[in-house]
């Protein structure tokens, strides 16, 4: 990969799929999850993105399967220690989406200027062809892009 820089923002699949016990254990080599790698180079490379919704959304699905909170916890002080606060000014996508709850990734990206918006949620992925920025894929498509 170049020394592109991308903004990009991650559905709550994509933290959830992380994982949280690397925060504590640290990343095995070679590191086998795509979502995780995603994450830690957005982190370190590339200008991750994100909202009150989406964070307040990161936590309660974190919380919600089990994570132990001091683990949940410093996920989002990572995420929110590396990522760039967007304020959404924008009150509806173009092209919605079917699922209400996933609009606030889509706006995040838009009034984020985002290049790129991971997900795994069908809702998101079918609206690939309606947006070409940001571009909208799956952790897989876009790892290789973002050098993960």
């Amino acid at each position: 990969m170049e020394d592109a820089s991308y903004r990009v923002v991650l559905d709550t699949n994509q933290v959830v799929a992380a994982g949280t016990r690397w925060l504590d254990q640290g990343v095995q080599a070679p590191d086998r999850n795509i979502p995780r790698r995603v994450l830690i180079r957005v982190a370190e490379q590339h200008t991750g993105l994100y909202c009150g919704k989406v964070i307040g959304e990161y936590l309660e699905k974190l919380v919600d399967l089990g994570h132990p909170p001091t683990r949940a916890a410093k996920m989002m002080a990572y995420i929110m220690g590396a990522f760039t606060p967007v304020a959404i000014t924008t009150r509806a996508a173009p092209v919605r989406p079917t699922d209400a709850d996933d609009e606030v990734f889509l706006l995040c990206a838009l009034d984020g200027n985002a290049d790129f918006l991971v997900s795994e949620d069908g809702a998101l992925i079918k609206l690939k062809p309606n947006y070409t920025r940001p571009l909208i894929g799956t952790s897989s498509e876009l790892a290789p892009q973002l050098g993960a």
